[in-house]
């Protein structure tokens, strides 16, 4: 166990700033070893400008200094993960890739009016009586339901838990247990409704409560065959066993670093490609890579302007394809490239999407904040929105993220979830030594 000092040090400005850069060193070395000597045939070059890598780092390393170092509220993990798991690549990328400045600065500009927008008086949410009960009983039987629903669709016939051939069962898994409105509810508990009971029952130490939400996952990803659902579980005891001992969000760099230095290791010691290009190449640079496509693409392509969606009864969509084959297609490839808000704002219309994202997300954020602002413990409050924020950030359009991806949904859960009951916990009272936290 870490003793006081060694956490408070965590928490300090200095600890954040060197695990920050850390993780940065760690990418760069992994794309010059792993990613672009294995992959440069799908669009990972190696043109270095080293004014423009100078440029990046130092960007970087000023966000380090500017950026929250402690989790005083659940939009302060949003930005570091927007920091460490986009920014981070992408800025990387601009250097030694040589990719364009315009689109890299457009992208920080949505990041500044994020960070702008989340910050201000907190709005007063009132609490709703049994709020708490009906939210818990609500988590329990959806998780139960969707189990049983994906074994009485016959979804139990692709089960598998080999991650290598998830590909060869997932379309036809899909077709089976996504029928209807199950295709909502599906994505939602895997990602709002399975992480959520978990991080209550974490909370409470209902530990048979916890290994059957568990148990769920496995088989939700043994059918669904979506790698991430197997996942998903560890990043609410990450924040469980952290961030109830220590609200450092440096713990958030360490932890990435760590996944791509073993990753690395992996590869150079015996040969090991899979975890790198999962670990490595996926979660970081995909993203990176996707967001400069986007921007060159409808940098000299037409706008969207959301006709592929809510404005489609008055403009026209000006494209054959969905948004996501077209990149894909324009790269000359089959694969369907999904990305950020980031990107799809800039998309849909230019700057101004960039602009108007960057507002709605920031004060999106500053709700999330108002909700569980009392009443429920920060840790938890991530961990419901953890995987959802993730798809806002890193892969999905904002309405989607909202509503297919559970954002939306996610935040209804904080608001029942808070209760007077509760207004003693570690949220409004830390105390890092009790157990209880």
């Amino acid at each position: 166990m870490l003793s006081a000092r060694k956490l408070q040090y965590l928490e300090g400005r200095t600890c954040f700033v060197c695990l920050g850069l850390l993780l940065w060193f760690s990418l760069d070395i992994s794309y010059r070893i792993f990613v672009t000597p294995l992959y440069s045939y799908s669009g990972f070059g190696f043109d270095i400008n080293v004014l423009k890598y100078l440029e990046g780092l130092s960007l970087y390393t000023i966000f380090l200094f500017f950026s929250p170092r402690v989790l005083s509220k659940p939009s302060d993990y949003f930005m570091c993960f927007l920091l460490f798991g986009l920014l981070a690549p992408l800025l990387l990328l601009y250097g030694l890739d040589d990719r364009p400045r315009s689109h890299l600065y457009i992208v920080l500009l949505g990041y500044f009016l994020i960070e702008i927008f989340r910050r201000g008086r907190r709005v007063k949410i009132p609490f709703l009586k049994n709020g708490a009960f009906i939210a818990k009983l609500a988590l329990l039987a959806s998780v139960l339901g969707v189990t049983g629903w994906m074994f009485f669709s016959g979804g139990y016939r692709y089960f598998n838990l080999d991650l290598s051939k998830v590909y060869e069962f997932r379309r036809d898994a899909g077709a089976v247990i996504n029928a209807g409105i199950m295709s909502y509810i599906n994505v939602w508990a895997t990602k709002v409704f399975g992480p959520a009971l978990i991080a209550v029952a974490l909370w409470r130490r209902w530990w048979h409560i916890v290994v059957l939400t568990v148990v769920c996952q496995i088989i939700w990803f043994g059918i669904s065959n979506h790698k991430a659902v197997l996942f998903y579980p560890l990043l609410i005891f990450f924040l469980w066993f952290w961030f109830r001992r220590t609200r450092a969000l440096s713990l958030l760099a360490l932890g990435m670093s760590g996944v791509v230095f073993l990753s690395l290791l992996l590869y150079l010691a015996v040969g090991e490609k899979f975890i790198a290009s999962l670990f490595v190449r996926r979660v970081f640079f995909v993203i990176a890579n996707n967001t400069f496509d986007y921007y060159e693409f409808f940098s000299n392509n037409p706008f969207v302007y959301w006709s592929n969606s809510i404005t489609s009864s008055w403009i026209s969509y000006p494209y054959d394809i969905g948004y996501a084959k077209l990149i894909g297609e324009w790269r000359g490839t089959e694969a369907h490239v999904n990305n950020n808000f980031l990107s799809t704002g800039y998309m849909h219309a230019g700057i101004a999407g960039i602009v108007f994202y960057g507002i709605i997300a920031g004060l999106l954020f500053r709700l999330i904040d108002s909700v569980s602002s009392k009443g429920i413990p920060l840790w938890v409050a991530v961990s419901v929105l953890i995987v959802p924020s993730r798809s806002l950030l890193l892969s999905a359009d904002l309405p989607t993220a909202l509503l297919t991806h559970g954002i939306a949904v996610g935040t209804i859960v904080l608001f029942l979830l808070r209760s007077k009951a509760h207004l003693n916990n570690e949220n409004s009272s830390p105390n890092l030594s009790s157990p209880a936290h």
